[in-house]
């Protein structure tokens, strides 16, 4: 179920998960560089500074230039600005500085002065347990017992090989522990990974139906849902921007029998569940940014089969494209459009069922299907942009604080292919869906950002709605 952090307590949770959110690149002004236009550059050094934790070969690993290569003077400006971007894009950093050094006529050293973030945390979770804002404000009266609360703590980088450990303890509307171990390198050449992670929860408040589109939940003295899983995945980096992710997990599930009398559909046969899973996911991610990506693209393809016939309790499988493209175009206009879609099995029982809730202007509706199409496009202005220098405070990790303001209008449209003939008095189903609005997005450190946005959908209906995090 998807998270959506309470607006009001937002700059708390920022200042704790600094370490995440945290990333600022001093760019180096290179156009100046007095070298001969008609030759090349020859790079005879690459030094790295402020690195002491992590490995210096993770960092020259996210470099396309290397020590002893020849290239052309506007080939080193775009690649030396790429090459910032993927250093920031590794979360390891809250400062990163790219210096050129010509030590003679055409032959440069690349100096990159990084600042180390603060990689051991403690995590506070403060939550809404609900799919989203406006899930939580208009279908539950925001009512503040469905917060999610915990503790836990998380150190990435704790080889120096940016290798995370996590481990939190959920508590409130939902009982729950999760650890988790990533190392993203564990073959010399750096190209292949390892995850393993355990999860249990346990559910007293369960979502057992849905009427007209809003999930319907029952609360027990008594667990009604109690799961366990575990997984393990291994990812293979092909290139700087190719990812393969091939995951196995076990999964564990014992329903309480109240959820088969208030829903028959709930689940079918015995009321423990075992199954063996696997998953394949393909990710090419080209995007500049990818807290709010402004240029470039991304494709991710993921292919899933729950139950491979181990246990006979789940058969399920499930395909899905999603594809993202940006355009940056000039005075600060931009336009991005996002295509996505599944296919899934249609005869599930409910604690199956997929959902869509994707489209903006429908936040508040859960819209089941066993297949989806979705279009989503934005078209946004830079209205203001201001960088606030805090050296003067003294705080070592991190000297600026960027503000950015986008004035966007969007239009998204879908369509949902139901589970079965449910007759609604309206209905979101097995037609086509439409929206449009207009929005402010708040970007800051990190590029982390905040969007609010006013929408009417096809059913006529005015949303207004708080979001954290990009359009897609």
């Amino acid at each position: 179920m998807k998270n959506i952090i309470i607006l009001s307590l937002l700059l708390l949770t920022i200042f704790i998960n600094f370490n995440k959110l945290l990333a600022k690149s001093d760019t180096t002004s290179i156009d100046n560089l007095k070298l001969n236009q008609s030759s090349n550059i020859i790079i005879d050094k690459i030094k790295i500074l402020g690195n002491n934790k992590t490995k210096e070969n993770i960092i020259l690993r996210e470099l396309t230039l290397k020590e002893g290569i020849i290239i052309s003077k506007d080939k080193f400006i775009s690649t030396i600005e790429e090459d910032k971007r993927k250093v920031i894009n590794t979360n390891l950093f809250y400062e990163v500085e790219f210096k050129i050094e010509i030590i003679k006529e055409n032959h440069v050293i690349i100096i990159i002065n990084v600042l180390e973030s603060i990689y051991w945390i403690p995590i506070i979770i403060f939550e809404l347990s609900d799919r989203n804002f406006n899930d939580w404000w208009e279908n539950f009266n925001h009512e503040f017992n469905r917060i999610n609360y915990g503790l836990g703590f998380a150190h990435y980088n704790i080889s120096g090989r940016a290798d995370e450990f996590e481990v939190l303890l959920r508590l409130g509307f939902i009982k729950q522990f999760q650890t988790s171990y990533y190392i993203p390198y564990i073959t010399k050449k750096q190209k292949g990974g390892l995850y393993i992670g355990f999860d249990y929860t346990d559910y007293n408040h369960l979502e057992y139906n849905s009427i007209n589109y809003i999930p319907i939940f029952y609360q027990s003295k008594n667990s009604l849902l109690k799961e366990f899983s575990t997984s393990i995945e291994y990812s293979h980096r092909e290139s700087f921007y190719n990812y393969h992710y091939f995951e196995l997990e076990y999964n564990n599930i014992i329903l309480n029998d109240t959820l088969s009398l208030i829903n028959d559909n709930y689940f079918y046969g015995n009321r423990i569940k075992n199954s063996f899973n696997i998953n394949y996911e393909f990710d090419r991610d080209f995007r500049d940014i990818k807290n709010y990506p402004l240029n470039g693209f991304r494709l991710n393809v993921q292919i899933e089969k729950t139950g491979i016939g181990i246990f006979n309790d789940i058969k399920k499988w499930k395909a899905s494209i999603y594809y993202s493209k940006y355009f940056e175009f000039k005075k600060q206009f931009y336009y991005s459009f996002n295509l996505s879609s599944y296919f899934s099995s249609k005869n599930q029982p409910y604690y199956l069922y997929e959902n869509t809730d994707q489209l903006r202007g429908y936040e508040k509706y859960l819209i089941h299907g066993h297949s989806n199409f979705i279009y989503k496009n934005t078209f946004k202005k830079r209205i203001a942009s201001k960088n606030f220098n805090i050296e003067k405070m003294e705080f070592r990790k991190f000297k600026n604080i960027p503000i950015n303001i986008y004035l966007k209008m969007f239009f998204d449209s879908g369509y949902v292919w139901e589970y079965s003939n449910k007759q609604h008095p309206i209905n979101l189903n097995n037609k086509y869906l439409h929206s449009f609005g207009v929005g402010l997005d708040l970007v800051t450190i990190k590029n982390l950002s905040i969007t609010t946005e006013l929408s009417r959908n096809s059913n006529k209906e005015l949303n207004f709605s708080i979001n954290l995090g990009a359009d897609f």
